[in-house]
């Protein structure tokens, strides 16, 4: 019984010296680092650096090291400032940045002025001062820097040096604090802190923020043109109804202009834009060929569109000035009404339903879902296909070219005016080639020109004053229509 306890005793001591023997080499203290730096305190055994190594036997030379795996992260949080902050290592390649700001919640290209190595990562983290922050190993991916590379491009980085795309959660910037970036590598062939550090001081833009801000400013952008277009007679009610699109965008006949509504959504989408490329990055972007053609698009059909507007819906100079003359029409300029436009302006042609202008809507809405989805990252590259560019302008054109083809009141009108016109000069020349000379009122003129040819130029003025009535809504008075042959 005591010979087999002891044996018993023997086997499990033997056991616990096996298996001690390396906790306790791990819980020696670390040896001094290149720098001449000792480790402050014994650190507790690290999960991602592999298994422990072996203690070395009793009475044996201590053996180097083994190099760390540069692939594995070398720093823990509780680490960050004796391993980064305090600068005991050695200072790696500089850092460089396209952008003023570093955006979170996408990812965004660090470059570092250093040859690109196979099987070396960088590991990035950030200071606050007050905190600090180390990135998860997905957040922080290494590359070598190509020709294509925006980096290079902008001739900030060489081609076969590194990229390092951080990729920031939003909830790590606010209000574009200032932070110190920290990259580094942990491939130190004699221990386990980095190898080389880099750093640079930078704020990060805060996504949701930025956002907020331009959606924002669309609105104060819109609010302002609502209010610059107020009558002076306005009321909180009428300037709520103001804000409809169609009366913001009315043209000159005071209906809803869809060409007008097309440049301001697209003006508006690409501004809108272009702030948040300032917010997230601070730097300005270029715009792509495809944009300024939608923009040349549907700036060029609006201004075409009030052309043809102007033209089909205009009284010509000499109608205008027979009307002034005859009290048909006050001296004083009308202001255009909005009031009425709708949204019914959009899609119909004198109240019947247009299909091109429906179609070219349609495909103007497409666009910028287009623009916005494409978001501020390819606002140099966003390519509009042609396909889509000829419709948008073919849509454009049709729209352009059945508002030629189209007949109006006021082209009625103005063809009625210079009917009435020409039988007023008629009937002036004839009283004076039978006076021989020149009448001094219509009394003395309806004897010599005759009382029917009188009262048949007063039946077609009637006529063309209801055609008048009917165009502008003006009631024409019946001592109005009397033909002037002074």
């Amino acid at each position: 019984m005591t010979r087999s306890f002891v044996v018993v005793a023997s086997a499990l001591s033997l056991v616990g010296a096996i298996y001690c023997g390396p906790v306790r080499a791990q819980q020696q203290g670390a040896p001094a680092n290149a720098a001449g730096h000792q480790t402050p305190e014994p650190e507790p055994q690290r999960t991602d650096q592999g298994d422990p190594k072996p203690a070395p036997t009793a009475g044996a030379s201590a053996q180097a090291a083994a190099p760390s795996d540069p692939q594995k992260q070398c720093v823990k949080p509780n680490e960050f400032a004796v391993e980064l902050r305090s600068g005991r290592n050695p200072v790696g390649a500089a850092i460089v940045l396209a952008t003023n700001f570093l955006p979170t919640n996408q990812r965004v290209d660090v470059g570092v002025r250093a040859p690109y190595e196979d099987g070396v990562r960088y590991f990035a983290g950030i200071d606050y001062g007050d905190e600090t922050y180390l990135f998860k190993r997905q957040d922080a991916v290494t590359h070598r820097a190509t020709e294509s590379a925006p980096l290079v491009q902008r001739h900030l980085l060489e081609p076969d040096q590194t990229i390092v795309t951080l990729n920031m959660a939003d909830d790590l910037a606010w209000f574009w604090s200032r932070v110190d970036l920290y990259l580094y590598t942990c491939n130190n062939p004699v221990g386990q802190s980095p190898w080389r550090v880099s750093s640079v001081s930078v704020r990060l833009s805060p996504y949701w923020f930025s956002i907020f801000a331009v959606i924002a400013e669309v609105l104060i952008l819109y609010l302002w043109i609502a209010f610059a277009l107020r009558k002076q007679d306005h009321t909180f009610a009428s300037f709520l109804s103001a804000l409809n699109p169609a009366k913001v965008s009315a043209g000159p006949d005071g209906k809803g202009s869809l060409s007008t509504f097309q440049t301001l959504a697209f003006s508006l989408a690409v501004a809108a834009l272009i702030t948040l490329l300032l917010l997230q990055t601070g730097t300005l972007v270029d715009l792509s060929g495809s944009i300024l053609t939608l923009l040349g698009i549907s700036g060029i059909g609006a201004t075409i569109a009030k052309g043809t507007d102007s033209q089909r819906n205009t009284l010509s100079a000499d109608n205008r000035a027979w009307l002034l003359r005859h009290g048909w029409i006050p001296v004083a300029k009308t202001v255009v009404d909005p009031s009425n436009a709708t949204w019914r302006d959009f899609f119909s042609t004198d109240g019947v339903f247009d299909v091109y202008r429906y179609q070219s809507f349609i495909f103007g809405l497409v666009v910028i879902g287009g623009l916005i989805a494409a978001g501020v990252n390819q606002l140099s590259t966003f390519v509009v296909p042609n396909t889509i560019l000829g419709i948008v302008g073919l849509s454009q054109v049709v729209y352009i070219g059945g508002k030629l083809v189209t007949p109006t009141n006021i082209s009625d009108l103005n063809a009625a005016i210079v009917g009435l016109r020409t039988e007023e000069q008629k009937l002036k020349a004839a009283a004076v080639a039978k006076k021989q000379g020149q009448v001094a009122s219509l009394a003395e003129a309806i004897p010599l020109i005759g009382q029917e040819t009188y009262d048949a130029y007063r039946q077609k003025a009637r006529d063309v004053a209801a055609i008048f009535t009917d165009a502008t809504g003006i009631a024409i008075q019946d001592a109005a229509i009397e033909p002037i042959v002074t």
